[in-house]
């Protein structure tokens, strides 16, 4: 029994990528001739912007933004629908192919057993997150209350600071433009390019939880990059919470893979579980209060990014001002 419930993971870890093909991508060809030379000349039509049968699978049971009772009905049939293993199955094999681990064939008895516990484990987040939809109106307020960002123009640096140097402790961070920041205290935890620098793990709503854990196994050390990942996501204008959730639940479970083989063999595999679940834990919590704590970052990046621009257009200035004082010495 045991033997078959891991070909039945194994075989649906490949198998469900069929379904997460998206049929939009298809290119719909003609074939038509020309009169002088007979040559076939193949001509694309221009691709129709319409949901794939996928997507619309997917989304029937996904959304979850009716009333609470249609919502509560819907959950049930959703259970057996196979929309969440479809979804982690194509997030999986998007994170492997950015790792370029498809082309290691050195990679593949070490990448199957990872997709398939990774598959699972990103199948049960999906769960969680319909949960968290369904029943949000009952927790969200207490759970998730993201400090309010309020920009005063009279926190801003007086002046730009010409002699600042990159290495000095009040300097937070290089432009594009070779110009040093100095601190913000709009932006208190700024370094360039990012609104806030990135500080590793938290889990919002469940940080008890997660605090328990790390007292009986300390995973941070592979869990950190993926955590520090998600907040440059957060704080990076023009992207979106699910794009940023998506691509953390998948690499939290997946640097659990550091985790050295001496240790595997040595607690079993027990370490990586503990570890994976953790991952599981900080990115449930993540994409439960996504809305409020996205919006949030990205407000706060935005101006930011306006800040940044006004304070290269001062610092050019008075250099310029600067080094005319010096030539008219």
């Amino acid at each position: 029994m045991k033997q078959l419930n891991i070909f039945t993971i194994i075989f649906l870890t490949f198998f469900t990528k069929l379904y997460a093909y998206d049929l939009s991508n298809i290119p719909d060809t003609n074939v038509s001739y020309n009169e002088q030379n007979a040559t076939k000349v193949h001509i694309s039509k221009p691709k129709k912007h319409s949901k794939s049968i996928y997507r619309k699978f997917k989304d029937l049971f996904s959304d979850y933004d009716e009333t609470w009772i249609e919502d509560i009905v819907t959950y049930p049939v959703d259970i057996f629908m196979p929309d969440e293993v479809m979804q982690a199955t194509e997030d999986i094999v998007d994170n492997r192919n950015r790792q370029e681990l498809a082309s290691q064939l050195e990679q593949i008895p070490k990448q199957m057993g990872n997709d398939a516990y990774n598959m699972l484990l990103t199948t049960t987040y999906y769960h969680f997150q319909d949960i968290s939809r369904i029943t949000n109106e009952i927790w969200e307020d207490d759970a998730c209350d993201p400090d309010s960002f309020e920009y005063n123009a009279s926190k801003d640096p007086k002046e730009p600071l010409l002699y600042l140097k990159e290495n000095d402790k009040d300097a937070r961070g290089v432009t594009k433009n070779g110009i040093i920041l100095p601190i913000n205290l709009n932006f208190p935890n700024a370094f360039y390019p990012y609104a806030s620098r990135p500080d590793g793990c938290s889990a919002e709503g469940l940080q008890d939880v997660y605090d328990l854990a790390n007292d009986f196994s300390n995973d941070d050390e592979w869990l950190e990059e993926a955590c520090n990942a998600h907040d440059r996501c957060y704080y990076t204008e023009g992207t979106s919470s699910k794009e940023c959730n998506e691509k953390f639940i998948v690499e939290a479970i997946d640097s659990c893979n550091n985790i050295s083989n001496l240790d595997t063999v040595l607690f079993m595999g027990m370490k990586n579980a503990f570890c994976g679940f953790k991952g599981l834990t900080v990115s449930s919590a993540a994409n439960a209060c996504a809305e409020k704590y996205f919006a949030e970052a990205q407000r706060t990046q935005k101006a930011y990014n306006q800040w940044v621009i006004k304070y290269e257009k001062a610092y050019i200035k008075a250099k310029r001002k600067m080094m005319i004082k010096l030539f008219d010495k």
